[in-house]
């Protein structure tokens, strides 16, 4: 029973943290931090998810669909973050290039 609650406040953590750094601008230096957490986050609740199934009931059919519900939830939004971080260090990278493209043409 312990390891359930401890399963439901890992999953409250991951769904905050997630909600955080979808807001949090990837310049913000506190985001490496975030997306740490995150990664510890996950590992916590992969470790926590091994131990219950060694005790897996038929009950508990509803608790595991519900956590693999999650799981693919927690994926999505991850995917999502990541996505739009992609795109910002793209973009990023292409105005580096524009105003070294200007700085050449401006020295000539």
């Amino acid at each position: 029973m312990q390891s359930f609650i401890e399963l439901e406040a890992l999953n409250q953590s991951l769904t905050e943290l997630l909600i955080i750094l979808d807001k949090e601008p990837a310049e913000n230096e506190e985001t490496d931090e975030l997306v740490s957490n995150l990664l510890d986050l996950v590992g916590k609740r992969q470790l926590l998810l091994d131990e219950l199934l060694v005790t897996i009931k038929l009950e508990d059919k509803a608790m595991w669909q519900k956590q693999l519900a999650l799981t693919h939830d927690f994926e999505q939004q991850a995917k999502v973050i990541m996505r739009h971080r992609q795109e910002l260090m793209h973009l990023s990278s292409k105005s580096k290039r524009q105003i070294n493209v200007y700085k050449s043409i401006d020295a000539k």
